[in-house]
């Protein structure tokens, strides 16, 4: 833990430069300057990740654990969606879901197998008042086999990096695994809340897990974040359960549709009209192609081209929404004929070139007001959308 002088180096060098601090470590005997200017690199990222806990009184591990902890805002959306009397986080890590969730339930249990974790932890929820919650250090397994309590909310937010700090996402790759040990978490809790990496396909989790009877995709500025999956014991059909994109950004838009509303959805094609929507990343994770333009009101511009038109603006879609100034061919001339400032913003979808090489072929900068969609159009033809957003992500 630090010390007083510890503490008092971080206040006073909270912004000043790292790596001239660590070089000149001899100037401050009695302060251990590598661990204090590890905690500074921590609250740094810390101020912009969870405002809430930037505080000079906490302490934060060092390595991965501050990257890989949720960030304020899906932990205060995760935590929202419940309430209760008792709920357990059997995945605690840093605590900063375990702290949230301490404000909708009126006591929690924080489990960790780590010991450096618990302890910084416990120390870091005194500093926060959080005092409904009581820090366990074990594993969830062991948890588990031990627990003679019911509670209304479990929560596990799997390890998903193996001893070479390789990336994983399998289901059983991870640890705990969730398939292992799922029927003992339907038997400890009424409901239990997993957080899968990005990366894994929703259909293929949803047939693993079997007791399925929610699923949230949560992005933050259109970069999924997480996937989460509500277990009861009592779920709906495979088809009929619901799905949400949770869109996190300036405000906060979702929406929300089943596998069966999107199988038995006809789509409807247009070429490109007055505005042109490209869906979150969130709802294009949740797999809502056709729902999204039957619920919206929308026009396809191709079966494999999510983007999505319409003559008049539609408000408060959850994603970017543009003005179309221009629908080009796929050429050098007309385009900078249109655009003589040489500068743009390019995107591709369902188009035979990347974005590098749209750029290299039209000879346009990057960047200023200007968006260009290259895409493929309900007659298979390969056209430029030349566009004017309207509005930021949602």
């Amino acid at each position: 833990m630090l010390t007083v002088a510890d503490r008092q180096f971080i206040q006073k060098h909270l912004n000043d430069d790292l790596h001239r601090l660590l070089l000149s470590a001899h100037r401050y005997p009695g302060v251990s300057v590598p661990a204090a200017v590890g905690q500074i690199e921590a609250l740094r990222k810390v101020h912009s990740k969870i405002p809430a806990w930037y505080n000079t009184g906490l302490e934060f591990p060092p390595g991965l654990s501050v990257e890989q902890a949720s960030s304020e805002q899906t932990a205060r959306f995760k935590a929202g969606l419940f309430s209760g009397k008792t709920m357990a986080d059997l995945t605690g890590g840093m605590g900063v879901d375990t702290y949230f969730f301490a404000q909708r339930f009126e006591q929690v249990t924080y489990v960790e197998h780590n010991p450096e974790l618990v302890a910084l932890a416990r120390h870091n929820f005194g500093v926060l008042g959080a005092a409904n919650i009581t820090a366990i250090q074990t594993d969830a397994e062991t948890f588990l086999n031990h627990n003679t309590a019911h509670f209304d909310l479990l929560y596990l937010d799997p390890a998903r990096r193996d001893g070479g700090h390789r990336r994983l996402f399998r289901l059983e790759d991870c640890a705990p695994n969730i398939l292992e040990i799922k029927e003992k978490l339907l038997e400890t809790a009424d409901r239990v809340l997993i957080k899968t990496a990005p990366l894994l396909d929703l259909n293929q989790a949803t047939g693993l897990l079997q007791s399925v009877s929610h699923i949230w995709v949560v992005s933050v500025d259109n970069e999924v974040k997480e996937v989460l999956y509500l277990l009861e014991k009592s779920a709906p059909a495979f088809d009929q359960v619901p799905i949400e994109a949770v869109c996190i950004g300036e405000t906060l838009r979702v929406f929300r549709h089943t596998r069966l509303e999107e199988q038995a959805t006809e789509s409807r094609y247009a070429a490109p009209q007055g505005y042109l929507y490209e869906p979150d990343a969130a709802v294009l994770k949740a797999g809502a192609f056709r729902a999204f333009a039957a619920q919206l009101g929308l026009w396809k511009l191709h079966a494999n081209t999510h983007l999505y038109t319409s003559g008049e603006l539609v408000p408060n879609v959850p994603g970017r929404m543009f003005s179309v100034e221009a629908v080009l061919r796929y050429d050098r001339r007309e385009v900078q004929r249109f655009l003589p400032e040489g500068r743009a913003n390019i995107a591709v979808r369902n188009f035979p070139d990347s974005t590098e090489q749209v750029r290299q072929r039209l000879g346009l900068a990057d960047g200023g007001e200007w968006y260009i969609f290259g895409a493929t159009d309900m007659a298979e033809h390969k056209i430029l959308i030349v566009c004017r957003k309207v509005s930021g992500f949602c």
